[in-house]
């Protein structure tokens, strides 16, 4: 029984070959490549494969390395020559490119309508034809001579002050005090009451806390200037506290899971305690917190020390963002301004086979209707994404992008700091090296290195000029830039 022959998979570094190829032009960057191959170029190739498997195969009843090459051949026959053969073709694919200066793009398409079965008792001869697609040569649509603005936002000294503010209360402390103000945090008990005013058996009872911001109108004039010896039978505690009742049983009462039968079941009325009441002092402008601020800004001396990190950390995340936008504006001329002539009728058979084929196998076998199961990606988007994939392989080649271990770790960790950094250096190093063992997070994280790398070139090569402009008249310009889109 004969052994068929798959398209070829890319090989290179094998022996010159001498096979006939015939190379037929079918349209821009599109070939229809003829290999033939006679029994006089694979003869040789197959004994030697035989023989080899004369030393490697373990047949019982005989030693290994032993076993007869007849034996071999009638039972192996069939695939080592498909195994040579499929070889040859690849290399012959190889040495064609290599001749011609071209690349592949995509795959080789087979152009027969069957896939030819080997027979190793035939001495005969095996053509195989293959529809070749040929990457693009083109230059990048962008130069010094376009012109694009970076926006810059200075860091408003209020900012500044709220930034200090902040800095002043997380390393502030929290101090014991006798009559609540404001922003006082006020920690209570709470107990479920029956109608009469005692206390319900089986009821709720919670030491709970909360502040100014958690009350109703209703609530502030209750708790307004609350002591600690505080005690009091609340008749509505629902009507002291924002947020539906769902809300307030789960932020106040601290009940986990709430439905409605359980929530028709609590009363309203509770006996509150107030246990203490705690005060933030921030922290003074003194050494201690100058230290304590270094794991956030650095090295920081006194004040002015401290608002000059400030402002420098505002004005590097403000142009962050607005590198981020000069950097899509770039890109998106770079596309559009990128002359590049592709294959389309070859690329069209490709998509074909590759995204609606396999989706009406699997409708087949689940009998799913086939109109649903095709790709949702429409063939005029995998262009654009392949121009885009053609635009970042040319220039990762000619300037040899690589993502060095350092850097991919530097963009876990701050990739992690951008959403946990409210948390902690220690909870980020935490959750980074968790996710580092992970090999899709590291792929992403490298994809990220290099697609960076790859946005930074662009936008060397051509012109920016800087503009000062307020973050609220950058918010109202991105504003119009989408809606236009």
């Amino acid at each position: 029984m004969g052994v068929r022959v798959p398209p070829p998979a890319h090989i290179s570094n094998l022996n010159p070959s001498t096979l006939n190829v015939q190379s037929e032009h079918l349209g821009d960057l599109h070939e229809l490549l003829t290999i033939t191959i006679s029994p006089e170029d694979y003869n040789e190739k197959f004994k030697a494969s035989i023989k080899d498997l004369s030393k490697k195969v373990q047949i019982k009843g005989f030693r290994p390395g032993h076993v007869p090459a007849g034996m071999v051949k009638k039972m192996y026959g069939d695939q080592a020559l498909a195994d040579e053969i499929n070889k040859m073709v690849n290399q012959a694919m190889d040495e064609h490119f290599k001749e011609s200066g071209n690349e592949i793009l995509g795959e080789p398409l087979s152009a027969d309508d069957e896939m030819q079965e080997i027979n190793h008792k035939d001495q005969k001869e095996y053509t195989f034809k293959f529809e070749i697609g040929i990457q693009p040569k083109f230059e990048l649509g962008v130069s010094e001579k376009d012109t694009f603005t970076w926006y810059k936002i200075p860091a408003k000294d209020e900012d500044i002050d709220q930034e200090i503010e902040r800095l002043q209360k997380k390393y502030g402390n929290r101090e014991e005090v006798e009559q609540a103000e404001e922003l006082d945090v006020v920690y209570v008990h709470l107990q479920e009451l029956n109608e009469d005013g005692t206390s319900k058996e089986g009821g709720i009872h919670v030491h709970t806390f909360f502040n100014h911001e958690m009350l109703t109108e209703e609530g502030v004039a209750y708790f307004k200037d609350v002591k600690s010896d505080f005690s009091s039978n609340i008749p509505d505690l629902f009507a002291l506290f924002k947020g539906e009742k769902e809300q307030v049983a789960k932020n106040v009462l601290q009940l986990q899971e709430v439905n409605e039968e359980l929530l028709s079941n609590i009363n309203s009325g509770f006996e509150c305690k107030v246990e203490r009441i705690l005060r933030l002092v921030p922290a003074e402008m003194n050494e201690a917190f100058f230290t304590a601020v270094a794991a956030e800004y650095g090295e920081i001396n006194d004040e002015e020390t401290l608002k000059a990190a400030i402002r420098s950390a505002i004005e590097h995340y403000n142009d962050d963002m607005t590198r981020v936008r000069l950097e899509n504006e770039v890109f998106k001329q770079l596309v559009a301004n990128t002359e590049m002539v592709l294959p389309e009728a070859f690329l069209e058979k490709w998509y074909d086979r590759n995204h609606v084929q396999p989706a009406k196998d699997a409708a087949e076998n689940t009998g799913e209707n086939t109109e649903e199961t095709k790709s949702p990606e429409p063939f005029p988007v995998f262009m654009k994404q392949l121009k885009e994939s053609l635009l970042f392989s040319k220039v990762q080649k000619e300037s040899d992008l690589k993502a060095t271990q350092e850097e991919i770790i530097n963009e876990a960790v701050n990739h992690t700091r951008a959403t946990y950094g409210q948390l902690g250096e220690e909870f980020v190093k935490y959750i980074v090296e968790n996710n580092i063992k992970d090999r899709k997070f590291v792929e992403s994280m490298h994809d990220r290195v290099l697609q960076g790398k790859f946005l930074s070139i662009i936008r060397e090569k051509v012109t920016t000029k800087d503009e000062a402009i307020t973050l609220e008249e950058y918010q109202n310009l991105q504003k119009e830039e989408t809606n236009v889109e």
